[in-house]
């Protein structure tokens, strides 16, 4: 965790006819990383394997999804190292088999699935047919199944409904055409009809109501009842309205022109949907025949979902090889320390299969930069998620993250400092760790508990559920527990300082204000903590005091840097430098704080200010009017002096040292690499001359960038101060106005009114909108005023080649 992983460079000749076997059991090592050498080369050969396996992932996402729609959820695998030694007894073309099965299984699930869609949409006609039947039964009334012919009935008794009409006159001959519409797109018809009939229709509408599950699927559809004016249905007013309901895709329901007719009708309907729905449910148990293998059966979905991540993930790595007619080259990064786990699995796939060729490794010498990682767990993760964030941390630098783990969750308890806001903060970590609350497993757990009690879900095997969704905000809680319980400590122990309780002072011990030879045994006495004054002068040291000791370490991780990078140059000349002007700059000034704290003054007011004094230090040549201690004067200007000489030496040596390499060095060179006994080529890394301006100027920016460093990121840890003032004013006005009234008046049905409201005021804005500012704060105080200092950033991840990391993402897990 403190550096990153040391790396071993590998070269790696494949035989050809052993490269699947081979590949398949280095994925498993989860200890190396193949490098890419075919990065320009669009036309891969194993493209047509990755794109076989991501159509059948597609297949099996929809069988998946046919599953979860019929009740039947698939066992959760966790064992994923159990699956990946069943995969070693695999051979290719087991590939081959999978899919004939997934394309079987998909095909004939998509061929119910269409026979079901076309008997739900019959349904959906056949359901809407018969409101509309109705729906017109009761416009037209009785007059109408008197006659034999629609063209005899007229308009003599309207409709209860108030039709949109364009002023038809009653006694004229009139057509009638029932239809079924998209409610969406009534108005627009409607108006259509009235540009043809130039105003002469009537029109009836209603929407179709959705009684019962078996018409949900019914959605704002309208059926309606037009008459319109016309002497046969050849005329051109029925042919264009006829030709606008093909352009909407109207429905047309027929009206049976009898009671013996529409009885006849309505119970072909009734009995037509009751055919459609057995119809329907045993195409359903079919698809469930079809399905229940891949959940009981060998193979199951998810061994087959899983073998298919893992093929795709040799096949990718297969493509990174650099191909020969009778072998495949790999460069590979393998750990250092899991060297003979290479070894050891060379020495299983002969004992597999003896007539294989194995693979000849040889480790070579090469200037291309190791990748980047570390040992994460639970714990650590999220810390090194902060660093990873602003860079990866170059190859064997100094893990910033290892001292977040402690420097992050206390700057935050310096900003957010309060005993009860801490232990809030700490409890709801703790209960995070403890009952696993909001965890992945825990939700999907509560998931199907709730669906099975729904009657949604069958049980099928284990109790966890994979397919479940998993995305939900809560998770995140849940991956930042570790960082609450610290950052929850810290605030707490920082609140015993600052004697602040819900912004309250606690009197524990009592004070030493108007006692002698006393000292407060822990943190500020509560009646210096009443002083805002006296808060503001300690927070505000006290925050310069943090700073100079964090950049500090910054520091000396620079000097490890270069001890560890052996460069000679920054390791006994720039690290030195530039730790000294440091100490002799903002060191001075938190000694001449402590010296101050430790000086009694007769008169508080007259104590000299410490940033006049380190004004006047540089403005006068070390001279101050009023002396903290003796020989103040002569020993500032010996200060001056040897910080004013290391600028110049933390600018030129560096610099000179780099302008003569550039002079000596033309053009970087990387060792050929040997690909084969039969044939030799080399691989060349060239990089291109730097110019000696660019040489100048970037040590001229990096000297001035340091100097105005020490005193801006000084400045910035005032932050500290600030956001903990805020802090505590913040709750001191929420308690003065919300609880303090009541309290002091002895009002106790007030009190228990506004109580909750106070509760519910410090749990938004101050446990969650100002714990994220001091979140942010404590972010931007460790990426930059600390990690410049050392840190680089530069690197990139150790893309590990491993089965189980692919599977376990892909799972979600």
């Amino acid at each position: 965790m403190f550096r990153s992983e040391v790396m071993s460079f590998y070269q790696l000749l494949i035989p050809r006819e052993s490269s699947y076997m081979v590949m398949n059991h280095l994925g498993s090592l989860d200890s190396l990383m193949i490098i890419d050498q075919n990065k320009d080369n669009l036309n891969r050969p194993f493209n047509y394997c990755i794109t076989r396996c991501d159509d059948m992932m597609c297949k099996i996402e929809k069988l998946n999804k046919c599953l979860q729609d019929i009740g039947l959820i698939p066992e959760h695998i966790d064992d994923f190292k159990l699956l990946e030694q069943q995969y070693e007894l695999k051979s290719h073309t087991y590939l081959n088999d999978l899919e004939a099965l997934i394309n079987h299984k998909h095909q004939q699930i998509l061929d119910q699935v269409q026979k079901i869609e076309q008997m739900k949409q019959k349904r959906q006609f056949t359901i809407e047919s018969k409101k509309a039947m109705i729906f017109a039964r009761k416009q037209l009334g009785g007059a109408y199944f008197l006659s034999k012919s629609s063209s005899d009935l007229n308009l003599d008794e309207q409709p209860e409904n108030k039709p949109l009409h364009g002023g038809m006159i009653p006694s004229q001959k009139f057509t009638h055409f029932v239809g079924i519409i998209n409610a969406q797109e009534y108005h627009v018809f409607a108006r259509a009809i009235f540009r043809i009939t130039k105003g002469n229709f009537m029109m009836y509408n209603e929407l179709l109501d959705q009684e019962n599950e078996l018409v949900k699927f019914i959605s704002n559809r309208m059926c309606f009842l037009l008459f319109f004016p016309s002497q046969s249905v050849q005329s051109e007013t029925f042919r264009k309205i006829k030709k606008l309901c093909e352009t909407f895709k109207v429905d047309h329901v027929r009206l049976p022109i009898s009671e013996d007719q529409w009885d006849q009708r309505y119970n072909q309907y009734e009995n037509d949907t009751i055919e459609i729905e057995k119809l329907i449910s045993f195409t359903q148990d079919l698809i469930k025949s079809i399905l229940t293998p891949l959940i009981s059966g060998e193979p199951t979905i998810q061994y087959i979902r899983n073998f298919i991540i893992k093929e795709k993930l040799l096949y990718e790595n297969l493509n990174k090889l650099k191909i020969q007619p009778s072998v495949f080259i790999g460069l590979l990064w393998i750990k250092s320390s899991k060297i003979d786990q290479i070894e050891k699995c060379f020495r299983k796939i002969k004992e597999i299969n003896p007539n294989l060729v194995l693979p000849q490794p040889r480790q070579l010498k090469t200037p291309r930069t190791p990748p980047t990682s570390f040992a994460l767990n639970q714990f650590n993760k999220l810390f090194q998620l902060i660093t990873d964030t602003y860079g990866v941390p170059r190859y064997r630098e100094i893990n910033p993250s290892i001292f977040s783990i402690i420097t992050f969750p206390f700057l935050f308890g310096v900003m957010f400092g309060d005993i009860a806001h801490g232990l809030l903060l700490l409890s709801f970590g703790l209960y995070l760790s403890i009952t696993k609350k909001f965890s992945p497993r825990t939700i999907q757990k509560e998931t199907r508990k709730q669906l099975i009690q729904q009657g949604t879900m069958k049980v099928t095997g284990n109790e966890d559920i994979d397919n479940i969704n998993k995305n939900s905000s809560l998770q995140l809680l849940y991956d930042l527990r570790y960082m609450l319980i610290l950052c929850g400590g810290f605030a707490a122990y920082c609140g015993l300082i600052y004697n602040d309780f819900f912004a309250l002072q606690l009197d524990i011990f009592g004070t030493c204000l108007f006692q002698t030879d006393c000292v407060y045994p822990f943190g500020i006495d509560p009646m210096f903590a009443e002083n805002l004054n006296f808060s503001n002068s300690y927070k505000m040291k006290l925050s310069i005091i943090i700073g100079y000791f964090q950049m500090t370490l910054g520091l000396l991780c620079l000097g490890l840097n270069s001890y560890n990078q052996r460069n000679l140059i920054s390791l006994f000349i720039v690290f030195p430098v530039k730790l000294c002007f440091f100490s002799l700059t903002i060191g001075y000034m938190a000694i001449i704080i402590f010296i101050k704290w430790n000086t009694k003054f007769m008169d508080p007011g007259a104590a000299p200010s410490i940033i006049s004094t380190m004004v006047d230090m540089w403005m006068h040549d070390g001279y101050v009017d009023m002396q903290l201690y003796s020989n103040q004067s002569q020993i500032q200007e010996y200060v001056i002096i040897i910080a004013s000489l290391c600028i110049p030496i933390m600018l030129f040596v560096p610099m000179f040292h780099d302008l003569y390499k550039n002079s000596k060095q033309q053009i970087v060179e990387d060792e050929f690499v040997q690909v084969s006994q039969e044939d030799r080529e080399e691989e060349h890394i060239q990089v291109e001359k730097e110019s000696n301006g660019d040489i100048v100027v970037h040590h001229l920016i990096e000297t001035i960038e340091f100097v105005l460093g020490c005193i801006s990121n000084t400045a910035s840890y005032l932050r500290l101060w600030a956001l903990s003032l805020a802090h505590s004013q913040l709750a001191s006005v929420f308690f003065d106005l919300i609880l303090s009234g009541s309290i002091n008046e002895a009002q106790a049905p007030w009190q228990i009114i506004m109580f909750p409201l106070f509760l519910i005021i410090t749990l938004g804005v101050l446990l969650c909108m100002d714990a994220m500012e001091c979140f942010l704060h404590a972010l931007r105080l460790h990426w930059v005023e600390f990690q410049s200092k050392f840190f680089k950033g530069d690197g990139y991840q150790f893309e590990v080649f491993s089965f189980t990391q692919a599977m376990q993402l892909q799972n979600k897990i």
